[in-house]
């Protein structure tokens, strides 16, 4: 008997995951579980995600943000990956507008104050992360571990050939900017694995941008224009070996 196959999403914040996680209710219904730890900063190890899958029999997709690849091993189930990634400079801005949504007092444009909040991260706010390869840390990592990281002039750096190794073995890979397109490439992925599934349209959700349905080109010019130079180049400084990611996400779904 062949063991089941179980979807199991990674869902990196920020990167069109809650969109793909009613996608997967929408599929399965009470067969999908979301999960994470009882803290941000929990991570949930391999054998405890195998021990969450094998004792819910019928279950047929998970998601969550603390699950880290590679992808759990059992004689019992099958793990098929699902990564979401997204342009590092345009997720960081979704991360803002997302942190500003309940402002106590109505800005005066969407990006006021993003200057400001991107210096009080770089100096060394604990979500420093959030604007500083928080992808290619995310996605390096070896099964229950911490990523190898070191700090370079105040840039911290992580081992990219790793996190992109990790991505090599994820048969199911989107891209936040390209959505619908991304999604229904899975589905006959999905079908050679023996899963139903079904996308019939956008369910885009936690959306912030007020331009998310432009190209990729159009929301980094309309970031750029709305940023002064210093916070732009800082951005791309911190953010290089995401981007870099990024685009060996996006030549791999154009070959």
């Amino acid at each position: 008997m062949m063991p089941r196959t179980i979807i199991c999403h990674y869902h990196i914040f920020k990167t069109a995951g809650t969109s793909f996680e009613r996608v997967l209710r929408n599929n399965f219904g009470q067969r999908h579980l979301s999960f994470d730890g009882p803290k941000t900063s929990s991570m949930i190890t391999q054998p405890e995600l195998i021990k969450v899958i094998h004792t819910r029999p019928n279950l047929a997709s998970i998601s969550s943000h603390q699950i880290t690849l590679p992808a759990p091993v059992s004689d019992q189930f099958l793990a098929l990956p699902v990564v979401f990634v997204r342009h590092p400079i345009l997720r960081i801005r979704s991360v803002f507008l997302h942190e500003n949504r309940n402002a106590p007092e109505p800005l005066e444009s969407p990006m006021e104050g993003f200057d400001a909040w991107i210096e009080e991260l770089v100096a060394g706010h604990p979500n420093q992360l959030q604007i500083c390869n928080l992808q290619t840390n995310l996605l390096c990592r070896g099964a229950n571990s911490s990523p190898k990281g070191v700090n370079a002039n105040g840039r911290p750096l992580y081992d990219l050939e790793a996190a992109l190794r990790n991505l090599s073995e994820v048969p199911c890979i989107g891209r936040a900017e390209c959505f619908d397109e991304d999604v229904a490439s899975f589905i006959p992925q999905l079908a050679a694995a023996g899963i139903e599934f079904d996308y019939p349209s956008r369910v885009a959700e936690n959306v912030g941008a007020p331009d998310f349905g432009l190209s990729l080109e159009q929301q980094l010019d309309n970031m750029q224009a709305a940023l002064s130079k210093p916070t732009w180049d800082k951005l791309h400084w911190f953010n290089h070996q995401d981007i870099a990611l990024f685009e060996a996400v996006c030549n791999r779904l154009r070959s």
